[in-house]
């Protein structure tokens, strides 16, 4: 049984929940990543073999930086990539034919959709939001766009069933829509090792700072050094960081096993590192998201939980975080979500079809 599985180019979020889910199908199912990201990710990440493709059929969101969206240049960007498709198509539906593709499952790349209904199989989408929610905010500014934007609504439409990961929009243009809970990777709390392995304090507390590869330009991040209560990790460098930054290699401790060891996750908005928070009970300092719809759903989610802090986003370029770091320790770390197994459910409903 092939699965051909389509992620979008836009980021890794969608790639770590890709692999969370891809993991938990039985061994008789094969599986194939039609993607752009690195396969190099994948390795990385998954416990069973898996075939991949590397592919581009969609764009996502041209980023100024980790938080900012450059609009005209996304719509542009994937009007390029549509007509691309559109040329592609017979080649994209004979591809997944002589793979002897049993069902297409796409993360959230609209062009799937039409292949699988093309090669007479069943598609399911999986995500929280899709690229026509993001993109009807931007048609307001650029109404030239908006056939476009109706393309994507009807290829998203022809989906045999959507796995609406919660916390998720309502995307009411699907015609079967299931509701799943938080889908994120589930790491081991390490905080002992950790600190014994880097020599921090046993009463300092630990921040696990991410976001994103394109970071946020502006912030002086020498002020760490002005937390010192405080030990920083990361998984990438920060320029100008301090002593008490250190950044943890993924041969040491993978990142989910840092978010459920550490005191604070401090990060952009997005829905992995929503799930990932509340899977493990961590606590979430964040900014918002200009131009991104899902954003209110998951600073909703995130607020109702308790676990969410946001900051503007003036006060956290200025790393303005002591009060804010405060009430997290005052408050202290969550209960865990009872429901953790949302990968499991979207494997067995994704089998369920075939």
């Amino acid at each position: 049984m092939h699965i051909i599985y389509y992620v979008t180019s836009h980021g890794y979020g969608h790639g770590v929940r890709t692999v969370a889910i891809s993991n938990e199908f039985s061994e008789n199912v094969r599986i194939t990543f039609r993607t752009i990201l690195p396969q190099a990710f994948f390795r990385e990440e998954m416990r069973r073999d898996f075939a991949y493709a590397q592919a581009a059929f969609d764009c996502g969101c041209i980023q100024k930086d980790s938080i900012s969206t450059d609009i005209g240049r996304t719509l542009a960007a994937y009007q390029s990539i549509a007509q691309r498709n559109e040329a592609l198509f017979d080649d994209e539906v004979r591809w997944c034919r002589e793979q002897g593709a049993a069902l297409l499952v796409s993360d959230i790349t609209p062009f799937a959709f039409e292949v699988a209904r093309a090669c007479g199989i069943p598609s399911v989408a999986v995500a929280n939001f899709t690229w026509y929610d993001i993109y009807e905010e931007y048609v307001r500014s650029f109404p030239e766009f908006r056939p476009e934007l109706e393309k994507i609504r009807a290829q998203y439409a022809s989906a045999t069933i959507m796995l609406a990961l919660e916390p998720s929009m309502p995307m009411n243009y699907f015609m079967k829509r299931t509701s799943v809970p938080p889908v994120g990777r589930k790491g081991n709390n390490c905080r002992a090792e950790i600190v014994e392995k880097y020599g921090f304090s046993a009463d300092r507390n630990l921040g696990l700072i991410y976001l994103g590869c394109l970071g946020i330009a502006g912030i002086d991040w020498r002020k760490l050094a002005d937390f010192t209560d405080w030990e920083f990790v990361g998984i990438s460098p920060l320029a100008g960081a301090p002593s008490n930054y250190h950044i943890i290699p993924k041969a040491d401790f993978r990142y989910q096993d840092l978010a459920a060891s550490v005191d604070c996750m401090i990060s952009k908005i997005g829905y992995g590192s929503v799930a990932e928070s509340m899977i493990h009970g961590t606590p979430m300092l964040y900014l918002p998201r200009e131009n991104f719809a899902e954003y209110p759903s998951l600073d909703a989610a995130v607020r109702s939980w308790g676990g969410g802090y946001p900051l503007s986003r003036e006060s956290f370029v200025a790393l303005d975080w002591k009060s804010t770091l405060a009430k997290v320790i005052v408050n202290g770390r969550l209960e865990p979500l009872r429901r953790s197994d949302g990968p499991k459910i979207c494997a067995r409903a994704i089998e369920k079809l075939l």
